[in-house]
C-alpha cells in the first residue's frame, strides 16, 4: 500500500474506532460501516468476505452486523492484513520486467557498435515504460479511476491520476513531471527516434520507475 493511500486509511480506521465503541448507537455503527467499505475497496477489492457482509448489512439496516464487520475491519487493518495481493504480485511482475530492462542498459554501456548500443538503449526504454504504463493502470484500478480501456497511454493514465484541480492527486505534482519526462523517453523507442536516446536517461529513467513502484505498489 502507497504511504498516502496507508494514511487515509489509518485516518478512517481511527474514525471507525471511535464510531464503533460501546457508548455508540445505531447511527455510527452504519457511518462506521460506510467507512469500513471504503477501507476495503481502497485496500484489497470488493472481493474481500467483509465487503459482502458489510454491504449486506447497510442494505438490511442491520447495525449489529455493521458493527460486528467494522470491528473486524480494524482488527484487520491493524494486523497489516489489508494489502492488495493484485498490486503486491504487480509489483513483482514490473520488477521484473525492470530487470530484463537493467540488463539490456548495462549491456549498451560495452556495446562497440553504436547501433546495437542504441536499440539496447531502446529496448529498455521500451520495457520500463512498460512497467511504469502498467503500475499506472493498476493504480487506477486501486482507486476506482476510470480510463479507456484498450486505448492508455502513460500520458492519459497519468492525467487520470492527477488531477489538482478536482482534488485528486494520487500521484504527487513532482511525480507527474517525472512521468512526462519517462514518457517522452518511451516515446523515443516506441517511434524509432534511437538515436535520441542517451544511456543517462535511460538509467534515469531505470531508477526512477523502480522507485515509483516501489512506493505506489506494496
Amino acid at each position: 500500500m502507497s504511504d498516502d493511500l496507508n494514511a487515509i486509511a489509518k485516518e478512517r480506521i481511527n474514525r471507525i474506532k471511535h464510531l464503533t465503541t460501546s457508548d455508540q448507537g445505531s447511527n455510527e455503527f452504519f457511518e462506521a460501516g460506510g467507512l469500513s467499505l471504503t477501507v476495503l475497496h481502497d485496500t484489497v477489492g470488493g472481493s474481500h468476505p467483509l465487503y459482502t457482509v458489510l454491504d449486506n448489512s447497510l442494505k438490511k439496516n442491520d447495525w449489529n452486523g455493521a458493527l460486528a464487520a467494522s470491528r473486524g475491519v480494524v482488527t484487520l487493518f491493524e494486523q497489516g492484513s489489508l494489502r492488495s495481493p493484485r498490486l503486491a504480485i504487480a509489483h513483482e511482475i514490473e520488477g521484473d520486467l525492470l530487470d530484463i530492462a537493467q540488463g539490456q542498459a548495462q549491456a549498451a554501456e560495452t556495446a562497440k557498435e553504436a547501433n546495437q548500443k542504441q536499440l539496447q538503449l531502446a529496448i529498455s526504454a521500451f520495457l520500463a515504460g512498460a512497467s511504469l504504463e502498467d503500475a499506472l493502470r493498476r493504480l487506477c484500478d486501486a482507486h476506482g479511476i476510470a480510463y479507456e480501456t484498450g486505448k492508455t497511454t502513460i500520458s492519459k493514465l497519468q492525467a487520470a491520476l492527477y488531477q489538482p484541480a478536482k482534488h485528486l492527486e494520487i500521484i504527487s505534482a513532482s511525480e507527474s513531471k517525472q512521468i512526462t519526462a519517462w514518457s517522452d523517453t518511451r516515446n523515443k523507442a516506441d517511434h524509432g527516434r534511437f538515436k535520441e536516446i542517451t544511456q543517462t536517461e535511460v538509467v534515469t529513467m531505470l531508477m526512477g520507475v523502480r522507485a515509483f513502484i516501489d512506493k505506489h505498489l506494496p
